[in-house]
């Protein structure tokens, strides 16, 4: 059996003792030797960190694509963004604003800009107001569902090289067909969320019983199945089952 750094540094949870065959670890290891880890990103620790969750208690996967590319952003959670500390705090990524929108408005009922909204948002350091939007700022956000509510936010591949997107996803694409494949049969009451066409892809082969397909929260054009604008959004579907604000 191979080792594995990315494996090594992790506390694995005991429900994936199963998956975590002879094969896979020597599939992980293979990745590795093809993985220049002092310039890739997340860091190894960070990686594979979706291990230590409780398999038989994820009631949701939302599911991205690659890393954030850039040096220390990416933190091994799909779309949480490292060094984030408030909503107020000014960044470039539109998928983040973009799932704050969509959480606002599965709160709410009403679609508004993300600069309308941060003057309505309150994320714990002043008095609450009556019309104020309450949630834990990006720092705790994505902590607090997966270690709370035990959403997984699983991307699909586990790492790139810094500054170049999509890099390694060849690379980590068998292990990514096996894990998603062992995700759906162990668990089949988890409710997927596939955000964009990758995701739509990526799953076209294996069964899953509950899924919420839409468009990437990069993009919200008012389409059908747009995360924002479209019919379904999956926040305000699931709001019964995940207290999404944090709060």
């Amino acid at each position: 059996m191979s080792h594995s750094c990315f494996l090594s540094q992790i506390s694995i949870h005991q429900t994936w003792t199963s998956f975590l065959t002879e094969e896979i670890i020597d599939l992980i290891a293979e990745i590795e030797k093809s993985i220049p880890l002092e310039i890739s990103t997340p860091a190894p620790n960070l990686s594979l960190r979706f291990l230590e969750m409780n398999l038989d208690k994820i009631p949701i996967v939302i599911l991205g694509q690659d890393p954030y590319p850039q040096s220390g952003v990416a933190t091994g959670r799909a779309f949480e963004v490292n060094g984030l500390n408030s909503w107020h705090d000014k960044f470039r990524n539109v998928s983040l604003k973009n799932i704050l929108r969509c959480i606002y408005k599965a709160t709410t009922n009403e679609t508004l800009k993300y600069s309308e909204i941060l003057s309505r948002l309150n994320e714990g350091d002043r008095l609450v107001m009556e019309d104020d939007f309450t949630i834990l700022p990006p720092n705790q956000l994505f902590k607090y569902w997966s270690e709370h509510e035990n959403v997984l936010l699983l991307n699909t591949a586990f790492t790139c090289e810094i500054g170049k997107p999509n890099s390694h996803a060849k690379l980590w694409a068998p292990f990514t067909q096996k894990l998603l494949h062992y995700i759906a049969n162990a668990n089949s009451e988890i409710i997927w969320f596939l955000w964009g066409n990758n995701a739509h892809q990526i799953v076209k082969k294996i069964t899953i019983t509950n899924k919420i397909e839409t468009t990437h929260p990069m993009m919200c054009y008012q389409r059908e199945n747009d995360i924002l604008y479209g019919k379904i959004n999956p926040f305000e579907k699931t709001r019964q089952l995940i207290n999404w604000s944090g709060k």
